[in-house]
């Protein structure tokens, strides 16, 4: 296995004071504007023993400036987030998953709208590594949440160079950018988990990306389905999100356990929950403005006669069953729109 003497990466004097380092770190725009840990280089070594691979091993590029993600470069910015090491196999694969090249990760870190990759995990790792799948999922609190997406959205700065201000440009941009990252309450949910929908085996762990403009909640008060079901359309009925304008991406449904059990004792699959809010999602034309927009959005809707629809097929909207098991809340995270969701199978081996 690689020595800490086998690390390549360059290295700047600093203080032993946290107070240093953490100037030294916001100086370089290194961090996210909060303290890190010092990557040092037996911490880096450490964080590199967790992934079983060789640091040099490339990962992917990330854009937009086509950085070299190798496993040393994940290990550095694992370290700076709080990771622990056994984290780096799940880091690993998400890195996988963004720079598939329908994630359009490029979009991502340069539009102007508010978007992050949102991490969902899946399998057996989420417990190995205490990944918070119920209350408070997408919350504080919870190390690997926490650290997992914090080191994302690290890579995303230093290794993609995606620096606020010059390279992303979101205009106002979101909580999510500092971390977005949960698990799938599988072990609560009557339905398959969403890494056996997309296509892997119940005790294979993988993990999910999905392009997301941020978070909306719906207070789903109701006994009937159909009820909870026309509260969750109506949040996601709204033109103004990317997913209707650019007609594409994965608009993201999470719902509790609860509403996983209410839902099928009324005879609703996942699937038919998917077609019932593709259906009741449409927006009649008439309803956007008739101006041809800056950008010519108008282009790119899917259409359905004279309504414009969410997305291309119920097929795109992705729903996950995670956070606390009261049938209350749901959440509606709406889409960039030009972005498709990946998954990557987590190597545990």
């Amino acid at each position: 296995m690689a020595q800490a003497r086998d690390l390549t990466s360059s290295s700047l004097p600093a203080d032993d004071s946290p107070e240093s380092v953490f100037q030294l770190m916001l100086d370089q725009d290194w961090s996210d504007g909060l303290p890190v840990i010092p990557p040092t280089p037996d911490r880096v070594h450490s964080m590199v023993e967790g992934s079983r691979r060789d640091p040099s091993h490339l990962v992917g590029y990330i854009n937009p400036e086509g950085g070299a993600a190798t496993v040393e470069k994940i290990a550095v910015n694992a370290v700076m987030a709080g990771c622990l090491p056994e984290y780096m196999p799940v880091l690993i694969a998400a890195v996988q998953a963004i720079t598939e090249p329908g994630f359009n990760i490029h979009g991502i870190q340069t539009t102007t709208n508010p978007v992050a990759p949102a991490l969902i995990i899946n399998g057996p790792i989420r417990n190995q590594l205490g990944v918070n799948s119920g209350r408070g999922c997408l919350g504080p609190g919870w190390r690997a949440n926490a650290t997992i997406g914090r080191a994302l959205r690290f890579l995303l700065i230093n290794v993609g160079n995606a620096k606020p201000l010059t390279t992303d440009m979101a205009i106002h941009g979101m909580p999510g950018k500092y971390t977005f990252c949960f698990g799938e309450n599988e072990e609560e949910s009557v339905w398959d988990p969403l890494q056996v929908e997309r296509g892997l085996a119940p005790d294979q762990s993988a993990v999910t990306v999905v392009g997301s403009q941020g978070t909306s909640n719906c207070l789903t008060l109701y006994k009937e389905a159909e009820s909870i079901l026309t509260v969750i359309a109506s949040a996601m009925a709204d033109f103004s999100d990317n997913n209707y304008l650019l007609g594409g991406g994965n608009p993201m449904l999470v719902l509790s356990p609860g509403h996983s059990r209410v839902l099928t004792e009324q005879g609703f699959t996942k699937q038919a929950v998917k077609e019932w809010l593709f259906e009741h999602c449409k927006i009649p034309l008439d309803r956007i403005p008739q101006e041809t927009s800056i950008v010519h959005y108008e282009k790119e809707f899917v259409r359905d006669g004279d309504l414009v629809c969410l997305c291309r097929s119920p097929e795109d909207i992705v729903v996950v069953v995670a956070g606390g098991p009261e049938p209350y809340h749901a959440t509606y995270c709406a889409s960039f729109g030009d972005t498709q969701a990946a998954t990557k199978l987590v190597a545990t081996d």
